[in-house]
């Protein structure tokens, strides 16, 4: 599914006007009349409906919407909030409509006109501000807010939660909405920060913006929902779906190198090896009985690990690796020599953060990085809240600084690279737990030595992640009791 920024959305619409003639009143008629639609589908005729229409064009979709409403039998009120005479023409054509209707309509003076209304309706409609809603949310809106956010209303928002900010997701304050009708496309911020917990459930409203202008735009952003797996034979051998090696575990660490190892085993690796400090060796291969092992002696262990993995396919680092003086070496290692797919997670990024400069040298690189937001944070030498603020803009800003592909893991796992924006939303707070950051690199490295490409790999293993929870979860009935390990023995592969 295709995903559009605020400024995509806008030259889309302006397109679609001005090049294929589409006027913007049939625009606006088409997403009323849809939501009308929808709402007619989902309640009955005995709700009672508040409409909230602020002056620009959400507010003129709001006026399409209580229009549709009222000729269906609706019991419809409408709220306008501002200025009629600041509305533009479209919205202050649907506006006199309603007035001609002599559907019953209140112009906003003080929170008193709500707040004596509210216990007598059903459904709340939030046509107030759209997409073009920056900065922070300002009297009487608070108060408007507040009221709606307080009661008992079922809401749903047009387009977009008022009070959201379309690309980052930020909100000062916002309505929490239960359904959002987001016309043409689903939006950044509907998927990301505090703005996916406001949109509640989206549906995607067809308003008949042609696909060629779509395609003219170009936009890089896709919600992934179906996973896609490499193709096997059954006469293939285990050689053919790879050879992996994973460098991970220390003493004390040796959770995380054995759920990559497992992970890596189960979402389909020919050939897994863990490379590790040799004095591991016996918790290793006992726990593992299905990859193999390899541990490095402290003397010559970088000569040895570029020996065993010389014929390798793809290289995982991190786990429960640790930022020692030996692990800085191994990774400056593989930055000179490895020519092959890497994927570096955990303590391979800490190490990165702590030495910057090795940064410059994964441009060139098939690598890719997979931070949650703390490591990202320390990686862009932010504070978390400000990458929380806007994850998307922080992500364009360390690729372009750095050229080097990311996975940001949240509760949307965003990729980004120069052709990409991929957004994940699948999983829940199963996830929230150590080990699964390992379960995951494990399948990424899996799949790429299987011969995905690194950007396939990256998001079908974050795909696989997020689905696996939500089965296990409802498989086990709570998302409290979900080890990683379950996670593992379930992967929807």
């Amino acid at each position: 599914m295709i995903i559009l920024s605020k400024e995509e959305m806008r030259k889309a619409d302006s397109l679609t006007i001005n090049k294929i003639g589409i006027p913007g009143s049939i625009l606006m008629e088409n997403a009323g009349k849809s939501c009308a639609n929808l709402i007619l589908e989902k309640y009955s005729l005995d709700n009672k409906i508040l409409v909230f229409c602020g002056n620009g064009n959400n507010g003129g979709d709001g006026f399409v919407i209580s229009r549709w409403l009222f000729q269906k039998g609706y019991s419809v009120k409408i709220i306008v909030i501002g200025n009629p005479d600041l509305m533009s023409q479209e919205t202050k054509d649907n506006y006199i409509l309603t007035q001609n209707l002599e559907i019953p309509t209140i112009n906003f003076k003080n929170i008193k006109d709500i707040s004596n209304l509210i216990d007598k309706f059903n459904i709340a409609i939030d046509a107030i501000f759209g997409i073009g809603f920056h900065g922070k949310v300002k009297e009487p809106y608070l108060s408007i807010f507040k009221a709606i956010n307080e009661s008992s209303l079922t809401k749903i928002s047009i387009d977009i939660a008022s009070g959201i900010n379309s690309n980052s997701g930020k909100i000062d304050t916002a309505i929490k909405a239960n359904q959002t009708f987001t016309i043409a496309y689903p939006k950044y911020g509907q998927l990301i920060g505090k703005g996916r917990e406001y949109s509640g459930e989206i549906s995607v409203i067809d308003i008949g913006i042609p696909k060629k202008i779509i395609a003219e735009i170009q936009p890089k952003g896709r919600l992934i929902s179906e996973i896609s797996l490499p193709k096997r034979n059954q006469f293939s051998h285990k050689g053919v779906f790879g050879k992996i090696g994973l460098i991970a575990g220390s003493p004390g660490y040796s959770g995380a190198g054995i759920m990559a190892c497992k992970s890596a085993l189960k979402s389909g690796a020919g050939l897994v090896t863990l490379i590790h400090p040799k004095e591991m060796s016996m918790i290793f291969e006992t726990q593992l009985l299905e990859a193999m092992t390899f541990g490095y002696s402290e003397k010559n262990y970088l000569s040895e690990i570029r020996n065993k993995i010389s014929g390798m396919d793809a290289i995982l680092i991190g786990p429960g690796l640790g930022t020692s003086q030996t692990a800085l070496n191994i990774l400056k290692m593989l930055l000179d020599d490895w020519k092959k797919p890497l994927v570096i997670d955990a303590d391979g990024i800490n190490l990165l953060s702590q030495n910057k400069n090795l940064l410059d040298l994964l441009a060139v690189k098939d690598v890719v990085l997979t931070p949650h937001i703390g490591e990202f944070s320390r990686l862009m030498g932010k504070k978390i809240s400000e990458i929380n603020d806007n994850p998307i803009q922080n992500i364009k800003e360390f690729y372009d600084k750095y050229r080097i592909p990311v996975l940001l893991k949240s509760f949307t796992s965003i990729f980004y690279d120069e052709d990409s924006l991929i957004f994940n939303t699948s999983g829940n707070d199963s996830l929230s737990t150590g080990g699964s950051g390992d379960v995951l690199a494990g399948i990424i490295t899996s799949l790429l030595g299987q011969k995905m490409s690194l950007k396939n790999a990256t998001i079908n293993a974050s795909l696989i992640l997020g689905k696996t929870a939500e089965f296990v979860s409802k498989k086990m009935n709570s998302t409290r009791k979900v080890l990683p390990s379950d996670i593992i023995e379930n992967l929807l592969i």
